[in-house]
Order: structure tokens, then sequence, then C-alpha cells
């Protein structure tokens, strides 16, 4: 059964108060007007820079702006960091270039364990819960994963280019008024397990649990949970060999 969900992401991003209060809450949370100064300084002069010394660059100021940064962290280019000091990112982990890092305001939080690739331009937009990412895991490029009553992918899992993890959806009962205006609507958290390999362009909805060992493959739906040790393909994915 859907948990519906009363008020819409824009309603709860659209609090009373100032429009620069809302672009405070918004990038940086509940820190204070310093900390959003300095988010800018370092927004405009550093995250831009290209090559290794952008590299070199980010390595030094971003613990200003993170919670917790690895040693050996490696920032391309061009990312969005919005409400860093929820982030917790492990050692050696690394981030290509426009990649979107988004906690929204609250008490979400987003884990990134120790040696992570994450590929270019992907999206992670963790708008409620705790979403974590295990140490050893590859996420691919233009990804998009999504919380919205949490997110967890294990250890040594891969993630293809193109996929997509929801972490919800918008009801659409209603016809008077656009869809993202609905009701968001969750089934749970949603679980991966540890050595999971998921193909390029896969889909997964939320609230599935997806056990250890499991290969996805390409361009599969993946809309119900999966036991471990199984291969399964298909919209919706079914198991072709277990």
């Amino acid at each position: 059964m859907d948990k519906e969900r009363t008020n819409t992401l824009q309603e709860k991003l659209g609090q009373n108060g100032s429009s620069i209060s809302k672009y405070r809450r918004l990038t940086v949370g509940n820190c204070g007007y310093t900390h959003l100064i300095l988010f800018e300084i370092i927004n405009f002069c550093c995250i831009p820079l290209r090559g290794k010394f952008g590299i070199f660059v980010r390595k030094l100021v971003l613990p200003f702006i993170i919670g917790k940064s690895g040693h050996g962290l490696s920032v391309g280019p061009n990312c969005t960091i919005r409400n860093g000091k929820k982030f917790s990112i492990g050692d050696n982990t690394v981030i290509e270039n426009d990649v979107t890092l988004d906690v929204k305001p609250g008490d979400k939080k987003l884990i990134i364990g120790d040696r992570v690739h994450i590929g270019r331009r992907t999206i992670f937009n963790c708008s409620g819960g705790v979403m974590e990412i295990g140490e050893y895991t590859v996420i691919g490029s233009f990804c998009r994963l999504g919380s919205l009553q949490g997110l967890t992918i294990g250890h040594h899992c891969r993630l293809g280019d193109n996929s997509c993890i929801s972490g919800a959806s918008h009801s659409f009962s209603r016809t008077d008024i656009p869809v993202i205006q609905q009701d968001l609507t969750c089934k749970g958290p949603t679980f991966i397990g540890n050595y999971v390999t998921i193909g390029k362009q896969v889909t997964i909805l939320d609230g599935v649990n997806i056990g250890n060992n499991v290969t996805i493959l390409p361009d599969s739906l993946v809309n119900r949970d999966i036991a471990e040790g199984l291969i399964v393909a298909g919209v919706p994915a079914r198991v072709v060999q277990q």
C-alpha cells in the first residue's frame, strides 16, 4: 500500500521567510549566513576550476562546507553541492564532473563509503531518510538516485549509465492540477544488497528490496523484491536464471 505524503516537495521548500532565507535553507540548511557566504565564495571561485589544479583546490576547501570528507577525495568541476554539512564521504572516493549532491532541508543524510566512484552528471536527490552508498560501489554516468524514505546500496555494487532508482512518485488521481503538484507517494525505503550488478538504463521503483549477488540486465524495470543470487530482465523484470 502506498504511503501518501500530505504535501509536495515544493510546499516543503516554500516555507515562510524572505527569499534569501529560503535560498539559505535550500543550499546550506540550518547553517547561518556566515556559512552561506563561505559557500558562495567556494561555489563561485573553486567549484568550476578544471584539471588537476581544480581537484587540488577543491580537496582543500570542500571540508569547510562538507560534514565529513575523507582522505584522497577527488571532485570534478561544476558539481552542485546542497546542504553539504549533511554529507559523509569516505576515503579515496571519486566524484566526476557535473554531479549533483542534493540533500533537502531537514534530518536527511547522504553517506558515501570509501573508494566509491560516481560518474558524470549523476544526480543524488536525498529528499527524505538516509541515502547510503557502500564502499567500492561504482555509480555510472547520467544516473538519478532518489530517496523519500531512505535508500541503501551495498558495497561492491555496479550501477550502469542512465539508470534510475526512484525514491518516490506523485499521485495522479486528480485531473484539475498538474501531477507535480499532487501528493508524493512512496512504498517505503529501497534496499540494494552487496555485489549487485545493475545494467544500463535500468529503473528501480521505490520500496523495492534487492538481495545480494543479484544481476539486473539492461533496460529492465524492477517493481518488486528480488531474492539474492538471481538474474532478472524485462519490463517488469522477471527471473531469467537462478
